[in-house]
């Protein structure tokens, strides 16, 4: 039985930065449903919190944030955490990231976060 769940990285570990930094994106022509997990794990330093905004795009260029009801339009992180959000991109959407952007001093914060879904076609 072929496997048909992938895992794409977002963001690879990194300290982050006062300024809005975006992610990887992720084609959704191939992603089942549009649907999609954002496996986050942040480690507060001296930041106060992480904020987490998330975007969708119709053309791979131009991203908006997301607003529907079900899809957190931000999300903000205040303690050293591992969480999942789970994400039903609305239609009409064909890409989907997620950006960072990290509050006070800038010293040992790190976040990384990976993408998972199943293919087109998986059962």
């Amino acid at each position: 039985m072929a496997d048909y769940s992938r895992a794409q990285s977002g963001r690879a570990s990194a300290v982050l930065t006062t300024g809005e930094v975006a992610g990887a994106a992720v084609d959704l022509h191939r992603v089942k449903d549009k649907l999609i997990t954002v496996d986050v794990s942040f480690t507060i330093g001296m930041l106060t919190n992480v904020i987490l905004y998330f975007y969708g795009s119709m053309d791979g260029t131009t991203y908006d944030i997301i607003r529907d009801g079900i899809i957190p339009v931000t999300e903000t992180l205040t303690a050293s955490t591992e969480t999942l959000y789970v994400v039903q991109c609305p239609p009409g959407v064909k890409f989907f990231r997620v950006s960072a952007k990290g509050t006070g001093t800038v010293t040992s914060s790190l976040l990384d976060y990976t993408y998972r879904y199943d293919r087109i076609g998986s059962p």
